[in-house]
């Protein structure tokens, strides 16, 4: 008898163990999955053309670009070599940029009178900051230089790094050989890589802010020096739609000017080279697209 209550006691116990478990078991939540990365994912709107009838230009090359989407819209022999001037000024900006704070000191070690210039002189001391301001509004060419030889390594190796920011971004038909754009037959590019070189600049919240204006005043740290500059984009202030972006000339390279504009909220980049009126066609660039160009969303 004693032996079959024991047996029975156990049973009880296994069973309340058992039905404890099956219990608890089915209280537990299921694992959450992992977010999906896509699921947040949004399509850019997609610009599309009503017409591929293009404007007529003195430029015999030129490009209209998508920023957001990178897609070419309107172009002329894109991938032809050419000479890029000053807007060479805007790689400089981009690896200046890249290489130094925008508070770190240079010191002007020595003149440069090539080109156009604000007459730095040896001594004087101004941020990264000014100095690229000045090259990107002014073009002025001692700016450039200044930020260059600044490099530890010198001039030559920040040449090199704006040859390396090329490669990067795939620019396969662009060679610098200097920072301000001065003619060398060994420092080329072509408006599809100066489209591109647009479009990796304007990443930069900095370079987006400081070409928009048409005048700034750039100082020294004490502020003792002051030089009020005014940009060399004709169009600021004339074409609503303007928001940059670099100018560029030599008798070489003709008139050349990559553009940054907005229509309907969406930015476009254009480029013209060899041109003998690059602000008269760049605005004739935005007259037709904003007669052209609408976004539509994206359809899967």
């Amino acid at each position: 008898m004693k032996i079959k209550l024991a047996l029975l006691t156990l049973f009880l116990l296994l069973s309340l163990s058992n039905w404890r478990f099956y219990s608890q078991s089915k209280t537990i939540d299921p694992p959450t999955p992992p977010p999906n990365p896509l699921s947040d994912y949004h399509h850019l709107p997609l610009p599309k053309i009503k017409s591929t009838l293009p404007p007529i230009l003195s430029s015999p090359n030129y490009i209209l670009l998508d920023s957001a989407t990178n897609t070419i819209l309107l172009s002329k022999n894109p991938h032809q070599i050419i000479f890029p001037a000053s807007i060479t000024k805007l790689a400089t900006a981009v690896t200046a940029l890249n290489v130094y704070p925008l508070e770190e000191l240079v010191t002007i070690k020595q003149i440069y009178q090539v080109g156009k210039t604000i007459n730095l002189l040896p001594g004087q001391k101004f941020t990264v900051q000014s100095l690229v301001s000045a090259l990107l509004v002014y073009s002025a060419n001692d700016a450039a230089y200044s930020l260059a030889v600044h490099h530890p390594e010198g001039l030559d190796n920040f040449i090199d790094q704006m040859n390396l920011l090329s490669k990067k971004y795939n620019l396969t038909n662009t060679n610098f050989t200097n920072v301000d754009g001065v003619h060398h037959s060994n420092h080329y590019s072509t408006v599809y890589d100066l489209a591109q070189l647009g479009r990796i600049s304007i990443k930069n919240s900095f370079v987006t802010q400081v070409v928009k204006n048409k005048n700034i005043t750039v100082t020294d740290i004490d502020n003792t020096i002051q030089h009020q500059l005014q940009s060399t984009n004709e169009l600021l202030n004339i074409v609503p739609e303007v928001e940059g972006l670099k100018s560029g000339w030599t008798p070489e390279a003709g008139g050349c000017f990559i553009g940054l504009f907005t229509i309907n909220g969406h930015q476009i980049i254009s480029v013209v080279a060899q041109s003998q009126d690059r602000f008269a066609d760049t605005q004739k660039l935005i007259s037709w697209s904003k007669q052209n160009i609408y976004w539509t969303d994206y359809q899967p």
